[in-house]
């Protein structure tokens, strides 16, 4: 089964409005249209989060969000620090996530569903989507050459894939994360429902229901993916539909000199092996293993900023203190730029 990242470029007609702003940056809330061929209801209209700082930016960060919607309103946080350091901070919800869930569904749980027609679906338009934003912030002259995709957990197994497909990216920055599927979908906590599934003798295609054998295939594939060039990666018949969405497949294809791979030690959520392998195949990179959670390092992000700042080269000491300065939302309530337009 091939995967089809391709969609169509054309001009994007957007809604954007101020939603809240600080003594240093504003907040605006973005809309678009998607350019995915085939959405899942109630996932067609993309939203954005740009946090522009008053002064000219010195760079332009894409943050991409995690499984679930817990983890946004830390990400949003650090978006607003990061403008008011000085930086356009994009925080981008993800298809089948937060206020992007499909009907009928619960956030974040289609990209791992046990079902590879499902999960290509909604990773193909996750893929669509980030490469459509990098679209609408050129359009608009936002995505600077100074710039970096940063993800988390989910976000960072798409920022592991994207730069293999998109040149425009110049620093990637994963925190987090891992790879390996079949260790996702047989260990991982957020997987735990497919487990469910498959006790209740729910069959799937391509083996996802039987561990013996998937696990099999991926042992005996493992070295013909790893120096596989792109193309055969994306169409050969010869591997494994799961290696197409699995960040160890995309590794060794990413210019490791602009990649940077935050481990979390006591991370709970992805297994050890799934983090270890993925860490093992970032050689190269900036590697980092740090003693935290999956999410416990989210309320002390302002040391992730902070390095943010520095991989960018938009660190000073001026930076660094607007980053620990407690900003005050103000609502642009009676301010002319607060209102929303259409473009």
């Amino acid at each position: 089964m091939k995967i089809d990242f391709s969609y169509k470029k054309q001009p994007i007609r957007f809604l954007s409005g101020y939603i809240f702003k600080g003594i240093n940056y504003r907040c605006s809330y973005i809309r678009y249209d998607t350019l995915y061929r085939n959405p899942a209801p109630g996932t067609e209209t993309i939203s954005l989060y740009h946090f522009h700082p008053k002064t000219k930016a010195k760079a332009t960060i894409l943050i991409l969000h995690g499984l679930g919607s817990g983890n946004i309103k830390f990400l949003l946080w650090m978006g607003m620090h990061l403008a008011a350091a000085g930086m356009n901070a994009e925080v981008l919800i993800l298809p089948g996530n937060y206020t992007r869930v499909e009907k009928g569904s619960m956030s974040g749980r289609s990209y791992v569903w046990p079902d590879i027609s499902v999960m290509y679906r909604f990773w193909e338009h996750a893929i669509v989507d980030i490469q459509t934003t990098i679209d609408f912030l050129e359009q608009e002259g936002l995505w600077l050459e100074n710039n970096c995709i940063s993800g988390y957990c989910l976000g960072g197994m798409l920022a592991s894939m994207v730069p293999v497909l998109d040149q425009r990216i110049h620093q990637t920055v994963i925190i987090a994360t891992g790879g390996y599927f079949p260790k996702i979908l047989y260990e991982s906590s957020a997987t735990r429902f497919a487990r469910k599934l498959f006790r209740e003798g729910y069959q799937t295609d391509y083996s996802l229901h039987d561990p013996k054998a998937l696990f099999s295939i991926y042992q005996q594939q493992y070295g013909f993916v790893k120096k596989a060039d792109l193309e055969t990666l994306l169409t050969s018949e010869a591997i494994h539909p799961l290696f197409r969405i699995d960040p160890i497949s995309y590794a060794h294809l990413l210019d490791k000199n602009r990649v940077t791979f935050i481990e979390a030690f006591f991370d709970k959520t992805l297994p050890r092996t799934s983090r270890q392998l993925l860490y093992r195949e970032m050689k190269g990179a900036n590697r980092y293993i740090l003693p935290t959670g999956h999410t416990w390092w989210l309320p002390f992000q302002i040391l992730y900023a902070r390095y943010l700042l520095h991989r960018m080269n938009a660190y000073s000491r001026k930076s660094s203190k607007a980053l620990l300065k407690m900003e005050t939302i103000e609502e642009p309530v009676n301010d002319i730029e607060g209102h929303t337009h259409t473009h």
